[in-house]
């Protein structure tokens, strides 16, 4: 098992559950539907799911934030510094995977 496989939702991990063990069709495509529509009817916390959603839109505005202060104030903008500010981004994408 991977570090990301480790950050996999519990949904993602039953999809592929199924997929690996399910050979008839259907009730594979059953299966998938009724765990999308179980995570469809889980209950979030309106604030943090908002948040989550914009998390990349986050991140990439508190570096440009920090860039702007960094220039205003004489920070010398090196390679090392764009890797360290830009890891937590990166990171996240890792974890969160691509799309919404």
């Amino acid at each position: 098992m991977s570090l990301l496989d480790w950050f996999k939702s519990p949904v993602n991990k039953g999809l592929d559950l199924a997929d690996q063990l399910i050979d008839d069709g259907d009730l594979s495509v059953k299966l998938k539907a009724a765990f999308y529509l179980q995570e469809l009817r889980t209950k979030t916390i309106p604030l943090l799911d908002g948040l989550h959603k914009l998390g990349r839109q986050l991140l990439a505005l508190v570096q440009v934030g920090f860039y702007a202060w960094a220039s205003q104030n004489g920070v010398e903008i090196t390679w090392e510094l764009v890797a360290g500010v830009s890891g937590a981004t990166g990171a996240y994408t890792l974890v969160k995977g691509k799309g919404g």
